[in-house]
């Protein structure tokens, strides 16, 4: 791969993954004014499918498992520290 393309790559990579804490900020503010539990499940189950998804494209482009694993855990830590401390 060039660098250059390889570069953007990674952009679009931080990108996807700030809109997935986007989403998950946005659904949990929802979630408080709702109240809706079984509304919850869908959404996380929903979620879990998309980013599952996300990340089997990014392995078929050719980023490394190890980068994927990290940015798995930089996400977990992100939202359940957004939820614990809101």
């Amino acid at each position: 791969m060039k660098e250059g393309n390889n570069r953007n790559l990674y952009f679009n990579m931080v990108l996807g993954a700030i809109g997935i804490i986007l989403v998950f900020i946005g659904t949990f503010e929802f979630l408080k004014v709702v109240e809706i539990l079984k509304g919850f499940f869908l959404i996380m189950v929903g979620m879990f499918i998309l980013i599952r998804y996300i990340y089997q494209l990014e392995e078929k482009v050719g980023i490394s498992r190890k980068t994927i694993w990290i940015k798995a855990v930089i996400l977990i830590g992100i939202v359940f520290g957004f939820f614990y401390f809101y």
